[in-house]
């Protein structure tokens, strides 16, 4: 298809239009004089400008792109297309500095823009700059998770891939060097699985799961051994929490009659793909906490109001690593709801129930298909890196008393060796971190 001027040459929007239909045409020559007529009568028109520097952009006919994309900067200083654009030209010519700047102008318009983050990674490689790179990846790969990797097109996957490989690669070096010191006093024979946690986690090898069931979100430890679901005579020490069953119960009972310190445990952003994977509960009361630890913090309000509760959880000997454990709540499951199959983030810790309320027919809870329901004073452990789900099918409340433990199979120094790596891996997370 040719072009055709019409009737109306001076008719900007008819140009327009019809250059359009020309672009979706596949006629790009026609198009490409339509805007180019354009210019010619209104030599400001932004999306000609535009049209027409990404045109010259393909042709490798930089020097007229870069003037089009300028011009397009004096109509809209703003656009963060525009400086995205300008920024492509000027990387080509290797004039990085000045495509740095452009980058992050356009970032500073449209900072959830995926392409920008990337470019602004290859731009800063480019630089010497890798950490300033890393950020951008990092930055780049939560968008996309968030969108959904498969949604993309295959130019952007390719990309995504890169930056992958630089984060993981950085993020192998830090952990390398923040584990040393361990090994050099340990031996790494005495830390192998966590060493081999550590190259599982950066990258350089792949997880060989031990169970089809295993499948911790976070970081996934080998080595250890395929166990589900853990008697309680495993941990010898739970029948000292067991004799604390009445004062806990108490404890719960006065702080019910009132919603404060209790929240929905599901809690992500409308929109996100988590929400949606979570939808039936997102947000819900029908699934809420009171926690005493939440993320490794301790919660001095909610501690307060339960202080024999409290007292009882520290004298424990729980996960501890800051940013990440302890975790301990109560769990308050409403009648007639369910909690969806799901894996935890990490193994190397078990999960103890305490049931306090247990009405009857409550339901069970589900370990890589292992069926266990719950008995008020007895507590049930799990390894919550398994596939697990769990319901409550009567007309009245359950609630337990949640926390977590070290695996006992794990040393001393492999505890201590996991911690750091999660701890690396937590700051690598923060450093990087841009504002969202």
């Amino acid at each position: 298809m040719s072009y055709a001027p019409p009737a109306q040459a001076n008719d900007v929007v008819a140009l327009e239009s019809r250059g359009e239909a020309l672009l979706k045409s596949g006629d790009l020559a026609g198009a490409d004089a339509c805007f180019a007529r354009i210019i010619e009568l209104e030599p400001r028109h932004l999306r000609a400008l535009q049209f027409l520097g990404i045109a010259a952009t393909g042709r490798r006919d930089l020097a007229s792109a870069e003037a089009l994309f300028r011009r397009a900067l004096e109509v809209a200083p703003d656009n963060p297309r525009v400086h995205f654009n300008l920024a492509l030209v000027l990387q080509t010519q290797r004039q990085f500095d000045a495509a740095l700047h452009h980058i992050e102008q356009c970032l500073a318009g449209a900072p959830r823009y995926l392409a920008g983050h990337l470019q602004r990674g290859l731009i800063c490689e480019s630089l010497g700059r890798k950490a300033a790179a890393v950020s951008s990846y990092l930055r780049a790969l939560r968008l996309a998770d968030a969108r959904g990797p498969a949604r993309l097109p295959g130019e952007v996957r390719r990309s995504l891939n890169h930056a992958s490989a630089v984060v993981r690669e950085q993020l192998a070096d830090e952990i390398a060097a923040a584990l040393a010191p361990l090994s050099a006093r340990h031996g790494e024979d005495r830390l192998r699985r966590v060493l081999d946690c550590a190259d599982i986690f950066s990258g350089r090898r792949a997880a060989d799961y031990a169970h089809p069931r295993w499948r911790p979100r976070f970081m996934y430890l080998p080595g250890l051994p395929v166990k589900p679901v853990w008697e309680r005579e495993d941990l010898p020490w739970l029948a000292a929490v067991e004799a604390r069953t009445e004062v806990v119960r108490g404890e719960l009972e006065g702080v019910l009659g009132s919603e404060q310190g209790f929240a929905p445990y599901v809690d992500n952003p409308p929109g996100s793909r988590a929400a949606e994977e979570w939808k039936a509960l997102n947000r819900s009361r029908d699934w809420s906490t009171f926690h005493f630890f939440r993320h490794g913090e301790r919660i001095e309000e909610n501690c307060r109001r339960c202080p024999e509760t409290a007292a009882m959880l520290e004298s424990l000997d729980q996960m501890r690593v800051p940013g990440y454990a302890p975790e301990a709540m109560f769990s308050v499951l409403k009648p007639h709801t369910r909690i969806q199959a799901h894996f935890g983030s990490v193994n190397g810790r078990l999960i103890v129930h305490l049931p306090l309320i247990v009405p009857p027919d409550c339901g069970a809870l589900r370990v890589a298909g292992e069926e266990r329901g719950w008995t008020e004073g007895r507590c049930l452990v799990f390894d919550d890196s398994f596939e697990h789900e769990a319901w409550n099918d009567s007309d009245q409340t359950r609630i337990v008393l949640i926390f977590d433990t070290w695996n006992p199979d794990l040393s001393h120094a492999e505890r201590e060796a996991f911690g750091t790596l999660m701890q690396v891996a937590k700051r690598f997370e923060l450093s990087h971190r841009a504002a969202d």
